[in-house]
């Protein structure tokens, strides 16, 4: 077998574990673990616009921000929450919703994409009382 064949079978090997571990492969670098008990927690759909929106409007930011370092941020498929369920104060209806857990409790929430200036805004406000 050539290497060029071999590398494309190595490419399309690698394409389908991606596939089938769907967001969580995409999302490692942003599951740390929460200082203080606080972390954020985005709560995403495949194919929802506004969460690529988020993804590439807000994420690198946050992610080069001071508090990413305090209060990490990682993605849920929203279809696969049920284990955060009993975290939550209420249900999800929309997303992406932001949710903030202080020590496994939601303590905030943004419903919605908001855009980056009103995402960093609400995030302080939640962050600034706990």
């Amino acid at each position: 077998m050539s290497r060029g064949l071999i590398g494309a079978l190595i490419v399309v090997a690698m394409a389908a574990m991606l596939s089938i571990a769907g967001r969580a492969a995409r999302d490692i670098e942003t599951v740390l673990q929460a200082d203080g008990g606080r972390e954020l927690i985005v709560f995403e759909t495949d194919g929802c616009i506004y969460c690529g929106l988020f993804r590439r409007d807000v994420l690198p930011d946050y992610l080069k921000s001071k508090r990413a370092a305090e209060v990490p941020i990682r993605f849920v498929d929203v279809q696969h929450a049920g284990p955060l369920e009993p975290a939550l104060a209420g249900p999800l209806t929309i997303v992406p919703t932001v949710v903030l857990l202080v020590e496994g409790r939601e303590a905030g929430r943004i419903a919605g994409y908001t855009g980056p200036e009103a995402f960093f805004h609400m995030v302080s406000q939640m962050l600034g009382s706990h």
